[in-house]
């Protein structure tokens, strides 16, 4: 059986050195140029189109990342401008609320101060008529102590002679309340 398996097997290499030999081909050169092709193919393949693919593939992922970022950006700054609405709906709120509080408070100070204005002009207008009447009663007094003392220089003058300290006293005492 090898025998007959080695005949077949030198056959078919006759019937393809006929095949090759009637195209004009070589098959010792032919299988230099396979080997040859086998050794390009494979520096081809591990200098030039690995690094490439690689590269590519790089390439590629950073560009996936970067569409995925830009994604995730405008997603933050949709967030951010959503949050940035409501902060800004708050402080104005707040601001408004501040302010209604500071007018009020402005308009009670000012209702207390014109109260209290008017509670210190009442009480220096009741001061002044005190202060009038306490004068007024003082200058009663006086004038009568001088219509008294001229009513006593016109008695002098009249009666040409001056009558005792009693009789004077009694008759002062009697002018005043006769002018009272």
């Amino acid at each position: 059986m090898d025998l007959h398996f080695i005949l077949s097997a030198a056959e078919e290499v006759v019937a393809k050195q006929n095949v090759l030999g009637t195209l004009g081909i070589d098959w010792k050169l032919f299988l230099a140029q396979l080997i040859n092709f086998g050794i390009v193919l494979f520096a081809f393949w591990k200098w030039i189109v690995k690094p490439l693919g690689k590269t590519l593939t790089d390439r590629q992922n950073r560009i996936e990342s970067g569409l995925k970022n830009a994604q995730y950006m405008d997603d933050e700054k949709k967030r951010f401008e959503e949050w940035k609405q409501q902060e800004m709906k708050k402080v104005r709120t707040e601001a408004d609320h501040i302010l209604r509080l500071t007018n009020d408070t402005a308009n009670k100070i000012k209702q207390e101060t014109i109260v209290e204005a008017q509670k210190q002009a009442t009480g220096l207008v009741a001061q002044a008529k005190a202060m009038i009447e306490s004068e007024k009663v003082q200058m009663l007094a006086e004038i009568k102590q001088d219509v008294a003392t001229l009513v006593v220089a016109a008695s002098e003058k009249i009666l040409k002679s001056k009558l005792d300290q009693k009789k004077d006293h009694e008759l002062i005492t009697e002018s005043i309340k006769d002018a009272s």
